[in-house]
């Protein structure tokens, strides 16, 4: 397997297709064919050899998808760099990796001499748009300066990339990808999400995360189109999907609510849209229906993965947001397990348990990780028997579809009761006024852990904690209802547009010697 057969079957079948779409520039797969061997080669040319480490900081662009390709091409290992990191964050990745190149857009490009600073880098390579700024390379000339170099890109179990995981806890991790990953990755993709020759994608996710990267991988494997939306931005995704007839989105629950409550929202024609895929982490219910009434057109499928599993491993399909033909609709289900993937819940020794019961969710197959860069023993405590273990809490029914409850290192016991975050999260989110909510355990002499939730309101909208409390009394048991509200502007958001509950909870537990109580 080798991650630039998905470039060449591309080229292939759909030569005279436009490939790339970023602002005004339209790019062809003959022209991105073209492209990427000849900066393939001025990679090499700037003296980087196979199996080097070479990183990237940049925002979503048509380059950006063409460098993914051209590094392995010329076998380099790619490091995609979060770009909503400080600076120290991102040296640390440099400089765990051992990095010897960075390529830069405009953003980031003055950014260049402080991470240098950081890190001893050989090589920068500017990719924005203009001149490239003094002592880097230019993206542009090194493509019109070299011929095209023949394709040595690496294959199977060989190193492809090297990603780095949020660090919640400690430093970050950086997970290491293979062409088999990447591949087995891509042919699930197109099978269980339906990425066909006619799929016009928009790119709205970082793609230094895998929820940017792998549908980039799936969609140039099945010869589609890339749309680039430099970030995520409503007015700029409203524009895209009118101007571009985009047909295919992927969002986070939080930009889906964003939109839906953007004040422009019906001023765009959003209809060629067929399918939405939705994951990173869970969809509040009162905002997944309000998106299934708002948005008639769209067919919804949630996925769910990690970085350790190259994305998707469980994915649940439009038809069982509905009744159907098990019943009563599953779409408070994350899904079930994708093709090639196997997936089952498991206690804390790993045992299987049986179902309906929670417990961690395992996975297994040609997808998952082949371990923590330069860190065997975070590796050995993930992988056991073959088997990833994703730190999230889970059930399984009868009918193989996974009910994701929580992290299991975020469930909240209170008074001898586990209680799971998003359960109170879909109660607080079904009052009118609320916008967003995160739920989180804070210390309580009386109880051990009091359930505390944080609150955004739409705007115009007004609420008391004694109203949330109130609300939520109606739809679940006391004990897991909230005992403090605290209403905020906005909450704190990763790079892949989740809620960072670890920062909203760092407050309530400084000089605690543990984060349980």
């Amino acid at each position: 397997m080798q991650l630039t057969q998905a470039l060449t079957r591309a080229v292939q079948i759909s030569h005279r297709q436009t490939a790339t779409i970023y602002n005004d520039r339209k790019r062809t797969w003959r022209e991105v064919g073209q492209r990427v061997p000849r900066l393939a080669a001025g990679l090499r040319s700037l003296g980087l050899k196979p199996g080097e480490r070479l990183a990237v900081l940049a925002l979503n662009s048509d380059n950006y998808i063409e460098l993914f390709f051209a590094a392995a091409w010329a076998r380099l290992v790619i490091v995609p760099l979060n770009t909503r990191w400080a600076i120290p964050e991102n040296i640390y990745s440099l400089r765990d990796a051992g990095c010897s190149a960075l390529v830069v857009d405009e953003q980031f490009a003055p950014q260049v001499a402080e991470l240098r600073a950081g890190h001893a880098l050989r090589q920068v390579v500017y990719m924005g748009d203009g001149a490239a700024p003094r002592e880097m390379h230019s993206y542009e000339k090194l493509i019109e300066a070299c011929q095209p170099m023949p394709d040595e890109c690496g294959s199977d179990d060989e190193l492809c990339g090297i990603y780095y995981t949020g660090g919640t806890t400690g430093h970050p991790k950086g997970v290491m990808l293979s062409h088999t990953n990447f591949v087995s990755a891509s042919v699930n993709w197109i099978a269980t999400l339906h990425f066909t020759d006619q799929t016009i994608y928009m790119h709205s996710a970082g793609l230094f995360h895998l929820a940017g990267t792998s549908p980039a991988f799936a969609l140039t494997m099945a010869g589609g189109t890339h749309v680039c939306l430099p970030k995520f931005d409503a007015l700029l995704a409203f524009e895209a999907i009118q101007k571009h007839r985009i047909n295919y989105v992927l969002f986070v629950p939080t930009m889906v609510n964003m939109m839906l409550n953007h004040p422009d929202f019906d001023r765009y024609d959003l209809t060629s849209v067929r399918y939405c895929e939705y994951g990173a982490s869970p969809m509040p219910d009162a905002v997944l229906a309000k998106a299934i009434e708002k948005l008639p057109s769209w067919e919804f499928i949630q996925g769910y993965g990690m970085t350790e599993t190259a994305a998707l491993t469980v994915s649940l399909p439009w038809r069982f947001h509905f009744d159907g033909e098990h019943g009563k609709a599953k779409r408070q289900a994350a899904g079930r397990a994708s093709l090639g993937v196997d997936v089952k819940i498991v206690d804390p020794e790993g045992n299987e348990l049986p179902r309906g019961t929670p417990g961690e969710i395992a996975v297994r197959g040609s997808q998952v990780m082949l371990g923590y860069w330069n860190k065997p023993e975070a590796t050995a405590a993930a992988i056991r028997n073959g088997w990833m273990h994703t730190g999230d809490g889970a059930w399984m029914d009868e009918d193989g579809f996974v009910y994701i409850v929580d992290r299991v290192k975020d469930m909240i016991i209170s008074g001898g009761e586990n209680i799971y975050s998003r359960e109170v999260e879909n109660a607080v989110h079904a009052h009118p006024h609320v916008r967003e909510c995160a739920v989180i355990g804070v210390p309580d002499e009386k109880w051990g852990e009091a359930v505390m939730a944080i609150v955004t309101l739409k705007d115009g909208k007004s609420a008391t904690a004694a109203e949330i409390i109130d609300h939520c009394h109606k739809l679940i048991a006391n004990y897991k209802c909230p005992r403090r509200v605290e209403f905020r502007e906005s909450l704190p958001l990763s790079g892949a547009g989740k809620i960072m509950k670890n920062v909203l909870r760092e407050p309530y537990w400084q000089g605690k010697t543990r984060s349980v109580n």
